[in-house]
């Protein structure tokens, strides 16, 4: 794809743009099971998962959530 291609992209209104982001997502999805998840990942996941069934109190509602979020910026 060339840059002329690319900027042809980034001109399209914000909802054509968004649209065309779910169709490559749509593309990748039936391929994804063969991307291999790095095992970084997957100790993170397992690290996560250990915490919250320690605690499930610690776990952050939405409206926490949005508030913790919205301290950040």
């Amino acid at each position: 794809m060339t840059t002329i291609e690319i900027n042809s992209l980034l001109n399209l209104p914000v909802e054509q743009r968004i649209l065309l982001v779910e169709d490559v997502w749509d593309s990748i999805r039936p391929q994804s099971k063969r991307i291999p998840v790095p095992e970084s990942h997957k100790q993170e996941l397992d690290r996560r998962l250990e915490k919250y069934r320690h605690d499930p109190s610690a776990l952050l509602d939405d409206q926490q959530l949005k508030q913790a979020l919205g301290s950040r910026g």
